[in-house]
């Protein structure tokens, strides 16, 4: 025997021993399960003094989980009911302009518009309680009300804001989709991934005639708010073309699906064959 083992071996206690004799034999595991049996009913049993006192750490501890899971479950049902109909009840902005009001010349900071004035302007018109936001986003004002009714008067009567009458816009004057002017166009490329330079879709149109105005990637909507999520359809606002885009144009490696105002619909492939001269058979007649 090695004389390191042999050495342990005289300062193991007749237990260690009898117990790495029985880990050798594979009895060491329901050693150790019986062991944690125990000491699980070890914690589990109360103190002399928490017997006479009626009371366990342990029990206390797991009513004070079920009062936190009780209270979780009161309230996760509220929060979801709440989203729910903040979602349902969603109204879709108005739009003002800093140029609505300041012309095309831009102020000095100082002279900026401030949503304190907006929400006293609005409070003229509709309800003030009925103002859910105001928000300023590049130079552009977004009116939140709660509801259609108000949102729709507003856009009938417009504002008065410093001295003058201003229109709001029903939809984002700077969207490209609401671009459109009697002289351009708007065009939908599908099929082409979205890991796929927007380069790519840009030259390929301009190859085909287009004088390219606004170009965008359109996003989901999911209960009338716009997610961050891609579909992959891009959006082009181009000058009229000349010449309609085929349906399928090759892009890339890709062959994407194209489709316009305008755009003839499918027609069949050229060389087809006229059967008008050709005989009918004998079973045909």
């Amino acid at each position: 025997m090695d004389k390191d083992v042999e050495a342990m071996c005289r300062k193991m206690t007749n237990d260690r021993i009898k117990r790495l004799i029985e880990g050798l034999h594979g009895v060491d595991t329901e050693y150790n399960s019986e062991l944690k049996t125990q000491n699980q009913n070890k914690e589990k049993m109360a103190s002399y003094s928490e017997a006479l006192s009626g009371k366990n750490n342990n029990t206390e501890q797991n009513n004070d989980n079920d009062v936190t899971t009780n209270d979780t479950n009161d309230n996760h049902p509220n929060s979801t009911s709440a989203s729910a109909s903040n979602s349902s009840n969603f109204v879709k902005p108005i739009f003002l302009k800093d140029s609505d009001v300041h012309g095309s010349v831009k102020p000095e900071r100082s002279m900026w518009i401030t949503n304190v004035e907006i929400y006293k302007a609005v409070g003229e018109k509709v309800p003030a309680e009925c103002i859910k936001g105001i928000q300023r986003i590049r130079e552009m004002w977004r009116i939140y009300m709660d509801n259609e009714e108000d949102k729709l008067s507003l856009l009938v009567q417009g504002i008065n804001l410093r001295g003058r009458q201003v229109a709001l816009h029903s939809q984002n004057p700077h969207n490209p989709s609401n671009l459109l002017q009697p002289d351009t166009i708007r065009i939908k490329v599908k099929n082409v991934p979205l890991s796929a330079d927007d380069g790519q879709i840009h030259r390929a149109l301009t190859l085909q005639g287009c004088n390219i105005q606004a170009f965008s990637r359109e996003r989901l909507r999911i209960d009338g708010k716009v997610t961050n999520c891609e579909t992959g359809d891009r959006l082009v606002i181009s000058k009229l073309l000349e010449k309609s885009i085929p349906r399928n144009l090759q892009i890339g490696k890709y062959l994407a699906r194209i489709f316009h105002s305008g755009q003839p619909e499918f027609q069949g492939r050229p060389n087809l064959v006229s059967y008008e001269g050709v005989k009918k058979c004998h079973k045909c007649r």
